[in-house]
């Protein structure tokens, strides 16, 4: 699988333009898919902007992918969907991901179908920095526990900063405030700290038409 996430800076950022872009996007993007795409996941978040969304589209491979970039550019509805995502979000960027390995995108899969009975509601995004030459430890360690943890995806970035890893974990990470660490958190942290120095959390809010909920 390919993942294209796309970070989108709506304008001007207000509930009102977070809404409008709700109703676009669930009115024009299923129409989309016929062109080799799956919606995985559309969040919103405000760590860097009021009401900034990012969205997933799963691709079956490299190549579904480039026949995707070949095909839009002559699709009149596609067209038609960037011109207006150029009006609601003039910043846009956009990162290029496949999975890690620990986590299958089978995972993933399988939350499509848990939360649409079942909403979660809320995700955090771990984005973390791994130190050179640390990749493979890295992903030997998530592994070990890969059963036991609530995530459904593990990212990494393919075109740009490849030591750049993204975790999608279920849930808030901190329920409450501040509480003291127990040794059990301690030992996984220290693990992880080992082959990832720099870590940053996103909590992120499914949005309406998300398949991720």
């Amino acid at each position: 699988m390919i993942y294209l996430e796309e970070t989108l800076t709506l304008e001007p950022p207000s509930p009102e333009t977070l809404d409008t872009f709700v109703a676009f996007a669930q009115e024009k993007l299923p129409p989309l898919e016929r062109m080799g795409f799956r919606l995985a996941a559309a969040w919103y978040n405000d760590i860097e902007s009021f009401c900034q969304v990012m969205q997933v589209l799963e691709f079956d491979s490299m190549v579904a992918f480039e026949e995707f970039r070949a095909r839009k550019q002559h699709s009149e509805p596609w067209l038609e969907y960037q011109a207006r995502l150029e009006e609601l979000a003039p910043r846009r960027r956009t990162r290029l991901l496949e999975p890690l390995g620990p986590i299958p995108p089978e995972k993933l899969h399988e939350a499509w179908k848990e939360t649409a009975e079942k909403p979660l509601g809320t995700y955090t995004l771990a984005i973390m920095e791994v130190a050179p030459g640390r990749m493979p430890f890295l992903t030997a360690a998530m592994e070990a526990v890969a059963a036991n943890l609530p995530m459904v995806a593990t990212w990494r970035t393919v075109v740009g900063n490849q030591n750049e890893v993204t975790d999608v974990w279920k849930g808030p990470m901190r329920l409450s405030g501040y509480q003291p660490s127990d040794e059990r958190t301690n030992r996984f942290f220290r693990a992880v700290r080992e082959n990832a120095p720099v870590e940053r959390m996103v909590p992120v809010f499914p949005l309406p038409y998300s398949p991720l909920r």
